[in-house]
């Protein structure tokens, strides 16, 4: 694979140096090395990929809540309004 080819797949992004030191100890640990983690491009890639989807489940549990909410109200269920 030429560098070329490379370069188009990947973008760099700085980060700050504090971080960037903890990436640097990160990836000589056990941790990293039993996740197949051996490059700090790779640790910061597995990182961003598990905040997306963290962030993706957390939607589509939103959604579900939604969805059984809009259900209770089109049933016009009398199970939580008070007692008169």
């Amino acid at each position: 694979m030429s560098s070329t080819n490379n370069n188009q797949k990947w973008k760099t992004v700085k980060v700050p140096k504090g971080l960037s030191e903890r990436i640097d100890e990160f990836v000589k640990s056990q941790e990293a090395y039993r996740l197949g983690l051996t490059s700090n491009s790779q640790v910061v890639a597995y990182a961003i990929r598990q905040l997306l989807q963290e962030d993706y489940e957390i939607d589509e549990i939103k959604s579900e809540i939604r969805k059984a909410l809009s259900k209770v109200d089109e049933t016009g269920s009398t199970e939580h309004e008070p007692i008169q």
